[in-house]
């Protein structure tokens, strides 16, 4: 009987959709709105320095995901270069710290927004979002692309157009008396907030677990990261900046959905409805996208032996990983319990992101060193998508990551609480590797991860055919014209 492997149905726009489905995020939101709050209109500045950090971050994305197209994303461009235990570091600390800190809050900003809309308890809409997007994702990630697509690009378009009301000063409310200077911090704070705005876009990458299901994942795969970045930066100036002329600094940055808050300053109750509809809609696109991406990473570790074989199963009829599946959902329920217990506030969202974006960046450096190694050690090697400027962006990436780890470590709150999680994960993946014999730091040949990603995927070729086909072509020519 033949393996069963992942099926290749995708193209740009679900790829697209991927992309900006965890950045449009509840958390994102409100990240974008306590940022205008505390740093003012300057904090468009930090947002563009942000832009071009993330932009060097998604060049190695994009030249490692044409490279070795593989579910297992961060884990399999870090197998050749560095080997097993630092392959596993990245996605656990990367992207299983995500999903058991930001998952969890995304549905409960989500469900906050639910229940100022409905009166209905918070956890009962979130309940619904869950059981509801665990059915489509069991079903295949064609009803996933479906999804997806259609709330992402709907999200994008009603921030968009809430932050031109905004700016050409059309809202059904009346501005501010007196605008916002534009920076109430001194620019050595404006600064310091760089760590956290980075989570404006950071997720991006989140399209390169689908690499084995989309195709010409060599083209949109970059492509759907690098239009995604711009797209969100330019909607999310827009939003910030459009809100800031209808309610004050101070109440934006103490909201805990203060995106909710100021379209309601901008338009009153219609606002306060839209914007809760588009803050319900991302913490169901965020949900979607951790439930599609992250089994598709534990998959594609699990089949290199890094992980149990338990998470590399897929359902014989829908070609799903249905243990990933649950697994996401098991991490988002625990934040979500201790939230519902505790009665959590805006401390507790600020310092869930901060420990999951400060381990995430940790990612992010060890996939930038991946492209630096394996262009030394594999310079003749097929690269469908090749880093401009090389090694600048990575240069400038690197740097960036660690400066914005520094400034999230000043919190001691999230330096113990990321301190613990690492430990944890180093801990693990040792005795975990050691156990089955395996060896901690000796890279896997790159060929030896090509023929595994081919053997267990519908390999797109396209890229390789046209290329034979222009030879042929080309010798074709030539014939002719020596006869």
């Amino acid at each position: 009987m033949s393996e069963i492997k992942l099926k290749r149905t995708l193209g740009f726009w679900t790829a697209y959709s991927a992309s900006v489905g965890l950045v449009v995020s509840g958390t994102a939101m409100v990240v974008l709105g306590n940022g205008y709050g505390v740093g003012g209109p300057a904090f468009s500045i930090i947002a563009f320095i942000s832009l071009a950090i993330i932009l060097c971050v998604a060049l190695s994305y994009s030249e490692m995901a044409a490279m070795l197209p593989g579910a297992g994303m961060v884990g399999e461009y870090t197998l050749p270069s560095f080997g097993k235990l630092p392959a596993l570091f990245a996605v656990l600390a990367g992207y299983i710290v995500l999903v058991g800190t930001d998952g969890g809050t995304n549905m409960i900003v989500g469900g906050q927004s639910f229940e100022t809309l409905t009166g209905i308890p918070w956890y009962i809409g979130v309940i619904f979002i869950l059981v509801t997007l665990t059915a489509i994702n069991l079903i295949g990630v064609s009803a996933f692309g479906k999804i997806q697509t259609t709330l992402a690009i709907s999200m994008m378009v009603i921030l968009g157009l809430l932050g031109v009301a905004g700016i050409l000063g059309i809202g059904t409310v009346e501005q501010l008396a007196e605008q916002p200077v534009f920076s109430p911090l001194t620019w050595k704070q404006q600064a310091g907030t760089l760590g956290i705005a980075i989570w404006l876009f950071i997720g991006m990458e989140f399209v390169t677990p689908l690499a084995e299901e989309i195709k010409n994942p060599g083209r949109n795969i970059p492509l759907a990261m690098l239009f995604g970045c711009f797209s969100i930066w330019l909607v999310d100036l827009l939003f910030g900046l459009g809100i800031t002329k209808y309610i004050e600094l101070d109440v934006l940055a103490q909201s805990t959905i203060p995106h909710v808050d100021g379209a309601s300053a901008m338009l009153g109750t219609p606002g306060l409805v839209l914007m809760g509809i588009v803050s319900i809609l991302a913490a169901i696109t965020t949900c979607d996208t951790y439930l599609a991406g992250v089994p598709r990473m534990l998959y594609g570790l699990s089949k290199e032996g890094l992980l149990p074989k338990v998470f590399s199963y897929l359902h014989p009829k829908t070609r799903t990983p249905w243990f990933g599946i649950f697994f996401v959902i098991g991490l988002i329920l625990i934040v979500l319990t201790y939230a519902f217990i505790n009665n959590a506030n805006i401390g507790f969202i600020t310092t869930m992101i901060s420990v999951a974006c400060a381990t995430w960046l940790m990612s992010y450096i060890i996939t930038q060193l991946n492209v630096i190694v394996l262009r030394k050690r594999y310079p003749e090697a097929k690269r469908p998508f090749k880093t401009p400027l090389y090694p600048l962006p990575q240069i400038v990436g690197i740097t960036a990551c660690v400066y914005m780890i520094y400034t999230l470590y000043v919190d001691l709150q999230v330096l113990k609480i990321s301190l613990l999680v690492i430990s944890v994960i180093l801990v693990f993946g040792i005795v975990y590797l050691k156990k089955n014999k395996q060896d901690l730091f000796t890279p896997v040949p790159l060929d030896e991860m090509l023929d595994k990603i081919k053997g267990r995927s519908e390999f797109d070729d396209t890229e390789d055919k046209d290329r034979q086909g222009k030879v042929k072509g080309l010798v074709e020519v030539e014939s002719k014209a020596v006869n």
